[in-house]
């Protein structure tokens, strides 16, 4: 299982890469290139993350299977209809959470998954738990905005406004983990590849609005840097949803073992 995962997760990521260059084309020089790959591709993720997600739902976890299978039917359907600019952003949005789902999978079929977890407790504020279940929560949210403005759905600046928030909220939750935990096995690891492609993040989104203020004829570097900048976002959603999943697994609260005791005590 764990390998089908990770497979499931290589091919939906190229999956929003192939998607991003075909919007790429679409957007900047009104012709659908690279159609047939993206097809392709998108084909062979549908078979492999339907068997996943059909071998989850018999052998557990079965909730987190219906949620890839019920993904993977939303994004394909879409992915025949995208009439609209709404309709397009929100295919684009799926392909980005259904690769989040299969990376999750891939953590949570591997066998440092299977160990007995490091638990540490949490002395900071705001919560590790609370930025933990925020975080991939609003990087979501800048994800759709990006898709949006490149479907023409809406403007660039919501998208850049969040782009500071996402920012803050990373670097918050990062340097809290490491701050606190700087020798956990799991918990920093996590967090350092968060900031990292964070910032990577960051600077491609930079590029990509300068390319396309400019009066530039290269086509294929426009298309090539805004589609990296879509691939890239949703590693980030992945980095995100993973490192929740860790804190969720290794960090307890702050007096959890006090507050047990006095209540089994009352």
């Amino acid at each position: 299982m764990h390998k089908c995962a990770v497979a499931a997760a290589v091919l939906a990521f190229l999956g929003v890469l192939s998607g991003a260059i075909v919007t790429g084309y679409s957007v900047t020089s009104g012709t659908p290139e690279f159609a047939l790959p993206h097809e392709i591709v998108a084909g062979l993720e549908s078979v492999v993350v339907a068997i996943l997600g059909i071998w989850m739902i018999a052998k557990g976890p079965a909730p987190f299977g219906y949620a890839m299978v019920g993904t993977l039917l939303g994004e394909g359907a879409l992915g025949s209809f995208q009439t609209t600019p709404g309709l397009a952003t929100l295919h684009s949005l799926l392909g980005q959470i259904l690769f989040s789902l299969t990376v999750a999978a891939a953590v949570l079929t591997s066998s440092a998954w299977a160990m007995d977890p490091d638990v540490v407790e949490d002395h900071g504020w705001p919560s590790l738990g609370s930025l933990g279940n925020i975080t991939p929560l609003f990087v979501l949210i800048q994800i759709a905005l990006g898709a949006a403005f490149r479907h023409k759905a809406m403007g660039v600046m919501p998208h850049l406004m969040g782009a500071m928030i996402v920012v803050l909220l990373i670097l918050c939750i990062c340097i809290f983990v490491m701050q606190q935990f700087p020798d956990h096995k799991t918990l920093k690891p996590g967090a350092n590849f968060l900031m990292a492609i964070a910032f990577a993040q960051i600077f491609l989104g930079i590029a990509a609005f300068t390319v396309r203020t400019m009066n530039t004829k290269a086509v294929a570097v426009v298309i090539g840097i805004t589609s990296a900048h879509a691939a890239v976002g949703a590693l980030t959603l992945a980095a995100a949803v993973v490192l929740h999943m860790q804190i969720r697994r290794n960090v307890r609260p702050h007096h959890e073992e006090e507050e047990t005791a006095d209540d089994a005590a009352n």
